[in-house]
């Protein structure tokens, strides 16, 4: 009797058994059935175990022709124009787009006229073995022949603004060329791309040329200035060699701008050599280095000055105008102010801006006649040659 319950208790365990198997298949059935079907894997992993919502959500941008592409970017640029358009509303993605300083949105100046000399004079230049260099003949001097002297009105303040480290960034280059004023000067890295056809561009859009004098970097285990910097380590004779190569571009140069780098007291040897070569060839020296070293180096009948105001380190926006407020004080202090600064897009747009806002240069009698006793920025644009002294 006993053995029979016990086969019995047996047989009830088993079916009760086969009861849970059954019921929990199909109850993860039934879950299984109402999961959303993903897809792809990128939909799965966006959504937690146990069907949640979704944790993550992408939001892919539509498949859009280039045409429309278009007709959106005219849209964005037409609101810009008229910030009163209340018709015209912005996603936060195109005001972000919009607030980029993109060259792109600079408007290229009309009717300028280009420089007396595209291509460099021939009593101004020699061959000298491998290198095409700029010379002076005694009498005239590159750095005279090739600027150009804009008129300035007595009340006014003499503004040159220079772009150094031009040309590395061809595209970027053109369109600045086409956009800036042509009192605007620019002094192109010895590593420009085709600096000769950048040069003659530069000067057909009425702008003076110069070219970078690279010093060594300050810190040479992080950074480089390449095979034409002045480097100490180097003869002077190496050194007089790579400042002809630089200058080699058989296109008019007015002379040198001394970028940011090491100068120490114990170079003033070296560079001294090279200098002078500047100065017999008839070039100008701006230094814009930052190091009074080059300063100290003498050269007779050597035009030069010395930068006052250099944007190439912070380019916040707000930084840039400090600098500007700051250059319209040199300015008005003394009676002239010289900027470089490099060309990157907000720099080049927010010295662009700063520039439209200078007081037109007005006669007396205009000024009379549209009742202005004085003008609020009495600030005029001139190339680099107009402010250096030999």
């Amino acid at each position: 009797m006993l053995k029979r319950i016990k086969q019995q208790q047996g047989i009830i365990l088993a079916i009760f058994a086969a009861l849970v198997v059954i019921i929990a298949a199909g109850y993860f059935s039934a879950v299984k059935k109402s999961e959303p079907k993903y897809r792809n894997k990128v939909e799965e992993m966006l959504f937690e175990e146990g069907n949640k919502s979704p944790k993550f959500v992408i939001t892919l941008p539509d498949k859009k022709s280039p045409q429309e592409l278009k007709r959106e970017r005219e849209k964005i640029a037409a609101a810009l124009k008229e910030p009163e358009n209340t018709n015209i509303k912005l996603t936060p993605q195109q005001r972000v787009l919009s607030s980029m300083p993109l060259l792109t949105k600079l408007k290229p100046i009309e009717n300028v006229a280009p420089l007396k000399n595209i291509e460099p004079d021939k009593a101004l230049i020699e061959q000298e073995g491998e290198f095409l260099l700029p010379k002076t003949d005694g009498l005239r001097k590159p750095w005279r022949e090739y600027g150009y002297k804009p008129k300035v009105l007595p009340n006014f303040y003499r503004v040159a603004v220079v772009f150094k480290n031009f040309g590395i960034d061809k595209v970027g280059a053109g369109a600045i060329m086409k956009a800036m004023p042509p009192e605007i000067s620019f002094s192109f890295s010895p590593y420009a791309l085709e600096p000769e056809k950048q040069i003659k561009e530069a000067r057909q859009a009425g702008h003076e040329t110069y070219m970078d004098l690279l010093l060594p970097s300050d810190d040479y285990l992080s950074a480089d200035t390449g095979p034409l910097s002045m480097d100490i380590t180097s003869s002077p004779e190496e050194l007089v060699q790579r400042l002809k190569q630089s200058i080699s571009v058989n296109a008019p140069l007015g002379g040198m701008v001394v970028v940011e780098g090491a100068a120490g007291v114990d170079s003033m040897g070296h560079l001294e050599k090279v200098i002078q070569e500047v100065s017999k060839r008839g070039l100008l020296l701006l230094n814009s280095s930052g190091e009074e070293t080059i300063d100290l180096i003498k050269v007779n009948g050597l035009a030069r000055n010395v930068a006052d105001i250099v944007i190439d380190k912070s380019f916040r926006p707000e930084d840039i105008r400090d600098k500007l407020a700051a250059a319209e004080r040199f300015a008005r202090n003394k009676g002239q102010v010289i900027i470089v600064a490099e060309p990157k897009p907000v720099v080049v747009m927010e010295i662009r801006k700063w520039i439209d806002g200078f007081s037109p240069q007005l006669s007396y009698s205009e000024m009379i006649a549209q009742n202005i006793t004085e003008p609020e920025k009495p600030f005029a644009l001139v190339p680099l040659s107009n402010t250096v002294i030999e």
